[in-house]
């Protein structure tokens, strides 16, 4: 197998215990042409004292001036790569993950084996529930409803899958693939911006594969906030702009807005059942949201869009 240089991009902000565990399990992968890029963006403590005395050359550190968010802040790194390293791959790694050895020879060989693939991502597991699939089937994604439908896999022992959504969470670039497809969406600050892409990608006549072989287990979170869900949907409003027909567009809106209410449904019945009266408060505060977000990317977003240039 050949070994093509691979700039890894890892971005950090107020995680250091995470990025230390990240760059550990790093420095125990056999592959023999890599780099590090460490992306910090601003963090409040001494994380990028810290990381440059504990790592030295083994990692480059960009400390940006402020939080440029998650496709921004790759970006940066990214440029960084391109400008200095000129690697035949990129790969984005949450610093919240942890790699096995030959995560990477086994990524590298699928993107080698087919020129078409223009992404390849690894199988994800919960980092605190290690058998736990967290990404690693085949995905639609579906921009009416605004959400990623899960596709049975016929053959579980494949050593290679296509699917319709890469994770930005591990996500291996082909050189080529960003020289046509781009950077990171940058108008979306945390979230969604590695669908985007992954339509992007797919519309620019490549595949995305994930590598079953390729090992990687994510802290991640299973929780998402109250003002996270809110963003979520105001993101998913850009891309259904960005990729329907006005009149789809304008369907997609109001589709979404009812399976969110129908989705509703089945937590808000079950917190009744038992009695949790707490859960039951913040899960409408979560839900009044996640409608809010849907309300105002109908009535207000297009203009944020036209103004992105969308």
């Amino acid at each position: 197998m050949n070994h093509p240089k691979v700039s890894i991009i890892i971005l950090n902000w107020n995680r250091l215990e995470d990025t230390i565990e990240c760059l550990q399990s790093l420095k125990r992968i056999n592959y023999p042409d890599y780099e590090v890029i460490l992306v910090d963006n601003a963090s409040s403590g001494d994380d990028v004292r810290v990381l440059k005395e504990k790592y030295g050359d083994y990692i480059d550190v960009i400390a940006n001036d402020k939080n440029y968010g998650f496709a921004k802040g790759n970006n940066i790194g990214m440029r960084y790569a391109q400008n200095n390293s000129n690697p035949s791959y990129l790969l984005l790694l949450n610093n919240d993950t942890v790699v096995a050895p030959d995560f990477l020879n086994e990524m590298v060989e699928v993107a080698e084996c087919d020129r078409g693939i223009g992404i390849v991502c690894p199988m994800i597991y919960w980092y605190d529930e290690p058998q736990k699939i967290w990404y690693g089937k085949i995905m639609k994604v579906d921009l009416y409803r605004g959400i990623c439908i899960e596709k049975p896999i016929q053959s579980p022992d494949e050593s290679v899958i296509t699917t319709g959504f890469a994770t930005g969470a591990a996500m291996l670039l082909r050189r080529e693939t960003i020289e046509k497809v781009g950077l990171l969406p940058q108008y979306y600050f945390f979230g969604v911006e590695d669908i985007d892409y992954s339509i992007h990608t797919l519309r620019s006549g490549f595949k995305i594969a994930i590598a079953t072989r390729a090992l990687v287990w994510h802290k991640g979170s299973k929780y998402m906030t109250v003002a996270g869900i809110g963003s979520h949907y105001w993101s998913w409003q850009i891309m259904r702009k960005k990729y329907l027909s006005t009149p789809a567009y304008q369907i997609s809106t109001v589709t979404a807005l009812i399976w969110a209410m129908l989705r509703s449904v089945i937590p808000f019945m079950r917190y009744v059942y038992r009695g949790d009266w707490q859960e039951l408060r913040n899960y409408f505060r979560k839900i009044t949201a996640a409608l809010k977000g849907t309300i105002e990317g109908m009535i207000s977003k297009p203009n944020d869009c036209d103004r992105i240039g969308l």
